[in-house]
């Protein structure tokens, strides 16, 4: 994996970091606040007898800012953007400390200290992320070449534009030099930058010179490696098979040893979540019954892994003999959903059933979402690379559904595609945990269709 900027783990452990110290710091001030300097240590030194509160606390801190997002500035678009998140991380970590202390009495934590600590707490964790949104709009310090055309140019670019917290920009653009035009890269075009990005190159001796400069310590990367790590998704009209092969982060994908363990892990997961989501599960089912009457489950056919058909199971959201003409994409307004559907759709609650599919072995709980056959066949024709997402088994949540929304055109499934992608060149226990953790931002924050 190419990185072109700061480490996006050693970015999300310095916020991480700010925040603990922050938290444990907030907890200090509320207990001098609420009982001054004649009790404070007798009254803290009762909340550090319970380590296990702070390590509840922090992990709780941890978890919730993973979910929504705030440990990824490259995400932050706006203060507000912050703003909201942040209020979600309010209800969500209040909610989170006061179970804790209630479930375990012995945690000796009041409401008042509780809530005094997060009114101290949160303003300033929100404020380190206007720090760090204000310090990332000065000018960055990394300066980068481009050598070469094509689209991936003029798509990083943007994407360098729209982004507050850049991690490079672009000062001089070569064009690349071949056998018959042979440009030279003079010496003053690398001499000031500390990035090369390289869109197309053929020609043998630029090649040779750009190698020896990567050893010299100035980083050269393929212009679609640069937008993969820039957007999280990998740019497949600009891309052939062999840029596939020359990464080699695609080559152990059928042999790794993850498949075994996110095979165990589903299972707990599932069975977990199942038990815990029946309730709500019954009660939506008895309302499709009600306002539509039976079936209130209706299956599907899907494509698996290699491409081997399976039943999906789902909650019936849409009025009976929606599809018989064929398959047709939800619309954001689609008439064909029942009105109390689109409750259940808003929060994908009609995709519970699924965890059947997943303690089956038809699914995961994190992939790919699996498509029809029909559609499947006409975006393979379309789109190039679309079998490579069967690679792995498809899931009930993913890193394109933690990105997008439903798709209903050919330009969503192709950013849907770019974003599957992503996730197979990066597959493993930590995106496994990552998509897990942010689907319930996803949720409260991306409405569906």
């Amino acid at each position: 994996m190419q990185r072109i900027g700061l480490s996006r783990r050693l970015t999300a452990l310095t916020l991480a970091a700010g925040d603990a110290a922050i938290l444990v710091g907030g907890g200090v001030v509320a207990a001098w606040l609420r009982f001054g300097s004649g009790l404070f240590a007798q009254e803290f030194g009762k909340t550090l007898d319970h380590p296990w509160f702070i390590a509840y606390a922090l992990v709780s801190q941890l978890l919730l800012s993973t979910t929504f997002d705030l440990y990824r500035p490259q995400s932050w678009r706006t203060r507000d953007y912050v703003l909201l998140r942040m209020a979600a991380l309010a209800v969500t970590l209040a909610t989170a400390l006061a179970l804790g202390v209630y479930m375990v009495p012995a945690w000796r934590f009041g409401r008042g200290l509780l809530a005094l600590t997060l009114l101290v707490a949160l303003p300033a964790q929100a404020a380190l992320r206007f720090a760090w949104l204000a310090m990332a709009a000065l000018p960055h310090p990394r300066r980068a070449t481009v050598i070469g055309d094509g689209p991936i140019v003029g798509a990083l670019e943007e994407e360098l534009r729209r982004r507050p917290t850049a991690p490079f920009r672009i000062i001089s653009h070569v064009p690349a030099p071949t056998e018959s035009v042979p440009v030279e890269l003079r010496s003053p075009e690398l001499a000031d930058v500390d990035l090369v990005v390289v869109a197309s190159l053929t020609h043998d001796a630029t090649v040779d010179r750009l190698a020896a400069l990567n050893f010299r310590g100035v980083p050269v990367v393929d212009a679609a490696g640069a937008y993969a790590a820039l957007t999280g998704r990998i740019p497949v009209q600009q891309v052939d098979s062999r840029w596939f092969i020359a990464t080699g982060d695609f080559s152990s994908l059928a042999t790794t040893p993850f498949h075994q363990l996110q095979r165990i892990l589903d299972v707990l997961i599932a069975s977990v979540l199942l038990l815990i989501s029946s309730p709500i599960l019954l009660v939506a089912a008895l309302a499709v019954l009600v306002t539509d009457g039976l079936p209130v489950f209706y299956r599907q056919r899907r494509l698996g892994r290699y491409g081997a058909p399976f039943e999906v199971v789902k909650l019936r959201t849409m009025e009976q003999g929606s599809d018989e003409n064929g398959p047709v994409f939800a619309e954001e307004h689609d008439r064909r959903v029942l009105p109390v559907a689109r409750l259940l759709r808003r929060w994908r609650i009609d995709e519970l059933p699924q965890l059947l599919n997943v303690l089956r072995g038809d699914m995961s709980l994190v992939g790919p979402r699996p498509e029809r056959p029909e559609v499947a066949a006409g975006l393979e024709r379309q789109i190039p690379f679309y079998a490579f997402r069967y690679s792995v088994r498809p899931g009930i949540t993913g890193w394109a559904q933690v990105h997008l929304p439903y798709c209903s055109t050919f330009d969503d499934h192709l950013a849907k595609l770019e974003f599957d992608l992503y996730h197979l060149r990066h597959y493993g226990p930590a995106m496994y945990a990552i998509v897990l953790i942010r689907t319930l931002g996803a949720l409260v924050f991306r409405p569906g269709r």
